[in-house]
């Protein structure tokens, strides 16, 4: 894993990245900076998801509203009154 960051470390240090070297070199392990829970919560974690669905079926709803609406197609009375008069019409 060293010589891969090494070898990323020489390819991005020419253009002077070292700001965001941690962003593209993930650490995992020992002193990484990833630290694990013992416990998670449930109640706010579903909280937070079922908020999340409810913003986006709510913004996908206003949207095929809008779409439904911008895209009709009028009916011609017309086409219901030679129907009428045609034969095994349905």
């Amino acid at each position: 894993m060293f010589e891969i960051q090494k070898i990323i470390f020489d390819v991005f240090g020419l253009f002077q990245l070292p700001d965001i070297y941690h962003f593209l070199v993930p650490h995992a392990g020992v002193g990484g900076g990833v630290e694990a829970k013992e416990h998670v919560s449930l109640l706010p974690v579903m909280k937070s998801t079922l908020l999340f669905l409810a913003g986006i079926g709510t913004i996908f709803g206003i949207g095929l509203a809008v779409t439904a609406k911008r895209f009709a197609v009028k009916i011609d009375p017309k086409i219901e009154q030679v129907k009428d008069v045609l034969a095994h019409a349905h």
